[in-house]
């Protein structure tokens, strides 16, 4: 499936259950939806994100940053790297 993201993201919620610690983004950047409107959670930028987190996919273990994002019935979101 293709989200058609190029970046990873992570919702809150699951960064509190998982214990993940945070840190300020060095470039904050507006997200905007498919239609050009700002994403609604913070004012449409992107403050945080992980710092790096260990992941197995298909066997294969990377180290990735995910940017936080409220992402309705979602956890997590792996941009295009990964598909």
């Amino acid at each position: 499936m293709d989200s058609g993201t190029i970046r990873n993201h992570i919702s809150p919620v699951t960064i509190k259950r998982m214990g993940l610690p945070l840190r300020q983004k060095e470039n904050l950047y507006p997200l905007v939806t498919i239609s050009g409107n700002l994403i609604l959670y913070k004012d449409g930028i992107i403050y945080f994100k992980t710092r790096p987190v260990k992941v197995t996919i298909k066997k294969q273990k990377v180290v990735i940053y995910f940017n936080v994002l409220s992402l309705g019935k979602d956890k997590a979101v792996l941009g295009m790297p990964f598909l």
